[in-house]
């Protein structure tokens, strides 16, 4: 179905140096093990129309991020990159069969697309680039975020919930390539983003509509609890096990809220810049990468003092970040700006001329 114009991959990068502050422990205390060193963005490359999420695959070495191409066009890709250089080493065609949303099981070298258009999950294996399967419910589905699951072999894909269809979650057997479940209990709301507590055999999902964050019972199959989400427009999270902590981007307000996952209460709650989108946590859990897409800035947050540490200029629209598990390096997608929808009946207006956006750049922290 597709191919790959390239399957040569770069030799695994070296481990580098540990952040200056590591939790340790439930406790969750800071050691100081190394000079504290300014962030800075190493580098930014232009690359592909319509860069969306990305992902670091220890299968390629590469860091792959999805490109849903020019709009109007059906030249939709999954772009590999050199984590040192971000020059181009592989791409995945997929033509009409655009993937936004990613997320990567190097236990059996699958890379898991959102096919938000189509409503489908499309399964690519990595060693080959080609689309092995999609996997799918119904008609009118919305798939928008996939966070894998490696220890246990499945993939949780949430869907917002389109034409009278209700929110759901979707369970993937990632050995299978197979829905395994879907659960919709106790969604309303509108799902946008999802985290995944392993311990706690739950998972937490955002509602956008209600400014709420659920908790889903993976044995149950249903939401079992809702709490505020601490600001206006609930996006996407993360779970801090090492504290056992909420982290939940507020887009309305550019706020990230920092919320106790067991009282569902508000620690503090952080302010960040106009859109804040994604949350990604370093290696060590030190620090919270917050892309905030109005203001075209990606916060360093302090997870233990809960202080903006830096807030970094990268293009136009920062989407998500990925973190490198082997080299603590952060890489950021950065949508550009886009032309007015088309009136119906018109063809779409070309781009504006925008040479920061489509970029992805690297963060050194």
């Amino acid at each position: 179905m597709t191919n790959t114009k390239s399957v040569t991959y770069p030799a695994m990068p070296t481990l580098r140096r540990r952040h200056a502050l590591a939790l340790l422990g439930a406790a969750g205390f800071a050691l100081r093990t190394a000079p504290a060193r300014a962030a800075a963005v190493e580098k930014s490359v232009k690359l592909a129309p319509g860069l969306y999420e990305l992902v670091v695959s220890t299968t390629t070495g590469l860091v792959h991020v999805a490109s849903t191409g020019p709009r109007g066009a059906d030249d939709a890709k999954i772009l590999g990159l050199d984590p040192r250089t971000l020059e181009v080493r592989s791409t995945i065609e997929l033509g009409a069969n655009t993937a936004f949303g990613l997320g990567v099981n190097d236990s059996t070298g699958m890379l898991f697309g959102t096919g938000t258009r189509k409503g489908r999950v499309l399964a690519i294996d990595l060693r080959t680039g080609k689309v092995k399967t999609e996997i799918g419910e119904g008609e009118n589905n919305h798939p928008r975020q996939v966070v894998v699951d490696e220890a246990r072999n499945r993939a949780f894909v949430s869907n917002f919930g389109f034409r009278e269809k209700p929110s759901a979650v979707w369970v993937v057997d990632t050995a299978a390539n197979t829905l395994a479940s879907v659960i919709t209990e106790g969604l309303e709301g509108g799902i946008s983003g999802l985290t995944h507590d392993p311990a706690g055999d739950r998972i937490f999902v955002a509602a956008l509509q209600t400014n709420e964050v659920v908790e889903v019972s993976l044995a149950r199959r249903a939401g079992v609890r809702r709490f505020a989400s601490g600001g206006d427009g609930p996006i996407n999270l993360a779970f801090h096990a090492a504290s056992g902590r909420l982290f939940c981007t507020n887009q309305k307000s550019g706020q990230l809220a920092v919320l106790d996952a067991a009282s569902g209460q508000p620690v503090k709650v952080l302010e960040t810049g106009a859109g804040a989108l994604a949350v990604t946590f370093s290696t060590d859990g030190a620090l919270a990468y917050v892309t905030n897409r109005g203001a075209g800035t990606v916060s360093l947050v302090d997870t233990r003092a809960l202080t903006v540490l830096a807030s970094l200029q990268t293009g136009t629209h920062p989407n998500t970040v990925a973190v490198d598990r082997r080299t603590g390096l952060a890489y950021v997608s950065n949508k550009a700006r886009s032309a007015p929808r088309p009136a119906q009946g018109q063809p779409p207006a070309p781009a504006p001329e925008d040479p920061n956006g489509d970029t992805v750049s690297l963060i050194r922290a």
